[in-house]
């Protein structure tokens, strides 16, 4: 998927997914080429409490990974220097909040690494912020037009 992006000027560019994992994409140069399966994919699955990312697939065991916070991003090598990674969150950088390299937590399992930040507190209660006003929207029944209309 390609869009229009204000990080590059309003131009045409790659869309930036936040969360969530972008669809395989195929090459731009022939129609029969897709991007390689065993190639590592870094995708963001926040929960509540959590900032959290999969990335897979990674076979090494966990002795192989060294993961640190340097310019409020998480940069993930390995020793092995076959895998290198740099991690944002967005969500820290728009409000100014610092990383903190102790909230950083990495597991692995069945070739995934997993790697979580612990959300601060300022964070959290402005999500429940957002979540109570969402509650409070009233859901548009199917067919429901009448609240739909414009002005």
């Amino acid at each position: 998927s390609s869009g229009i992006n204000a990080e590059y000027g309003g131009k045409k560019s790659d869309w930036v997914y936040e969360v969530g994992c972008p669809p395989l994409s195929q090459s731009q140069t022939t129609e029969s080429m897709w991007e390689s399966s065993t190639t590592p994919k870094a995708y963001r699955q926040d929960s509540k409490t959590h900032f959290a990312w999969r990335i897979q697939p990674l076979p090494w065991p966990m002795s192989n990974y060294k993961v640190t916070v340097e310019n409020n991003t998480i940069i993930i090598k390995t020793e092995n220097k076959k895998y290198y990674k740099k991690l944002k969150i967005e969500d820290m950088d728009r409000y100014n909040f610092p990383l903190i390299a102790k909230h950083v937590n990495c597991a692995h399992a069945n070739s995934t690494l997993m790697i979580s930040y612990e959300k601060p507190p300022p964070v959290l209660q402005l999500e429940r912020a957002i979540y109570s006003e969402l509650c409070k929207v009233k859901p548009i029944q199917d067919g429901d037009m009448d609240s739909c209309k414009q002005q």
